[in-house]
Order: C-alpha cells, then structure tokens, then sequence
C-alpha cells in the first residue's frame, strides 16, 4: 500500500475510476479522511482497550472497541466440513495473525493475514489467505459509564491469497471495503454489585463489494457478552477464590453477514479468556447459528494467544510512531 498522501484531485479521480478500481480507492480517502480526523483527537496513548475502570478484552470473532499496540500470534481456527453435492466431508484450518500498530495515540493500522489448510470435502488446498489492511480510530471514552467507541474501515485485498483457494471458494475472489463502528459499554454504572463485571461489545459494517456481481454487498454485525472476574476483584469486591480464577473472563460472542442477495449466516461462540498484565489467552467454540451456516461448517473452535506490545516493549515498539 503506498504511504504517498492523496490530494482532493487525486482522490477524485479515484472515486470517478474503473468499478475494478473503486473499493481501493474508496479505502484509500476514507484512510485519509479518518487519519485527518484522528490528529484532532486529545488522547493519551494507554495499554489495552480502557474506558475508566474498564479494560476490553481483544475478542476472537470481532474485534475490541479499542485500539494499541497488540499482536495475535497465532489465531488457530478449526472446522468441520460437511459432506455435500456428492462430495465428502473434509476439515478447515487457518493459523492467522493480527498486527496492530499505532501511528498516533489511539490510531493506526493493522494487518491481517493467514495460512489456511483444506483436507478432504472435494480437494486437499492451502496456502495464504486474502491480505486486510483496518485504519482505526479510538474516540474520547465516557469513563463515568464506561463507554468506549472506536470507528475504522478495512479493505480486503482481492486476489493477494493463493490462487487455487480461490479457484476452490475457500477464499474470497474479490476484494471488498468496510467502514466499521466499534462499541463497548461497561455495566460497572449499575447499583447491583455482581452484576457490574459485565460488558457488552458490537461490531456494525456495511460490506461493499468491489465486484458485486460476483459477492454482493452485506450488512456484518456483531455482538459479545462478558463477565469479567478481574474486574470483580479489582473494583466490586474480593473474592475469596484461587488467584487463576481471578484472571478469567466467561465470553459469548455473536458474529453474523446478511448478504444484500442471499441467506444470513452467522456463529455463537460461547468461550472464555485468560487476562494477564502483558498477554491474554482466549478459547471459544464456534457453533452455526441457523440451517444456511451449517450447510458450509458444522461446529469448530478458535483459539488465540494475544500479547500487548504496549506493554511489552513501551518504548520501542509499544509506541506509537508519532507521540503527541
């Protein structure tokens, strides 16, 4: 991707090109668009996704309401295939990665990418999964109410995975932009103490296709609910409980796409976290939610291991590259 700045000439003519062309350019003025409004932003840069009392943790089927330094080295997604039109049943694995950097406080890139292998149902495949670039910024949080809203868009670079995945279906054979709302609301603002653990996060985007008559367009949403523990012995009340309890946090996360033309699909992944100072390690399954998901997977699992740059290295490259 070129670091060169566009001006208003330039990103006209882009939006004005070729529809093969159109969703880049689109990605590339909003990223201008939202790098200019992310310097307005007086933000201190601080570790993890925190709102007040409240830390975030980076969910595994969407994404947190927070922005930093962070790495997920490896995302290790399994499922099942079942058997259809005449072919049998198989098994799908990514060993993925995520890399967040910031190039302000609270704002920057990440870079998502993944090495997928197919057994079985019709074919054995592998190779690198499509690349993603996100620009996202995190806006001043509520601390009183421990609100937290981050905004961001991501564009899927078509035909940068291996060929003959697409050439199967196992990944996408166009690229496609998403303009992205992030929200998390923390219940710590509640009178009733064993109820103030819990947070509630979402994910809202509108997929545009840069082909859509070959994938449309789709609404992406996404919901989870959790129960921190570390956030119960910090600041509702001690437990009297083995200190590993401490760090867990219990999670149900929600992931759905409504394609403009075509049947919904979606996961429920019910899971739970292990939070430490410097990492985190997050199991959840991921089960189909209604009869068209089934059709494609049965009932898998993701697993993740997350470390926090920012307090890894904060001096280094923990930081972001322009602090102000």
């Amino acid at each position: 991707m070129s670091h060169r700045i566009w001006g208003a000439a330039e990103s006209d003519r882009c939006l004005h090109s070729a529809p093969t062309r159109g969703a880049v350019c689109h990605f590339l003025v909003l990223t201008l668009v939202l790098a200019s409004a992310a310097t307005l932003l007086p933000l201190e840069a601080q570790a993890h996704a925190v709102c007040g009392n409240r830390v975030f943790p980076p969910t595994l089927t969407m994404d947190d309401p927070g922005f930093n330094d962070e790495l997920s080295l490896p995302t290790i997604q399994y499922a099942p295939i079942p058997a259809s039109g005449g072919n049998p049943s198989g098994s799908i694995t990514s060993y993925g990665f995520e890399w967040d950097k910031s190039i302000i406080p609270n704002a920057g890139i990440a870079i998502n990418d993944g090495y997928i292998v197919q057994h079985g149902a019709g074919q054995n495949v592998k190779g690198w999964d499509n690349l993603t670039l996100t620009l996202k910024g995190q806006l001043p949080c509520i601390e009183s109410h421990e609100f937290l809203v981050s905004v961001g868009v991501s564009h899927e670079f078509g035909g940068t995975g291996t060929r003959r995945l697409a050439t199967a279906g196992v990944i996408d054979t166009t690229g496609s932009t998403a303009p992205t709302l992030y929200v998390g609301k923390g219940l710590g603002d509640l009178p009733i103490d064993f109820l103030r653990p819990l947070a509630v996060t979402g994910e809202f985007s509108y997929q545009f296709s840069d082909s859509p008559s070959i994938s449309p367009n789709q609404w992406n949403y996404a919901l989870s609910l959790q129960y921190s523990m570390p956030y119960m012995q910090q600041h509702v009340k001690a437990l009297d409980i083995p200190e590993f309890f401490g760090h867990l946090i219990p999670i149900v996360e929600f992931a759905y796409s409504s394609p403009i033309h075509g049947s919904p699909t979606g996961t429920i992944s019910p899971g739970i976290f292990y939070e430490a100072e410097s990492w985190q390690l997050g199991a959840e399954a991921v089960i189909p939610a209604n009869s068209a998901t089934r059709q494609g997977q049965g009932t898998g699992f993701i697993v993740q291991f997350h470390l926090f740059l920012d307090d890894i290295f904060p001096n280094s490259l923990g930081k972001p590259l322009f602090n102000f």
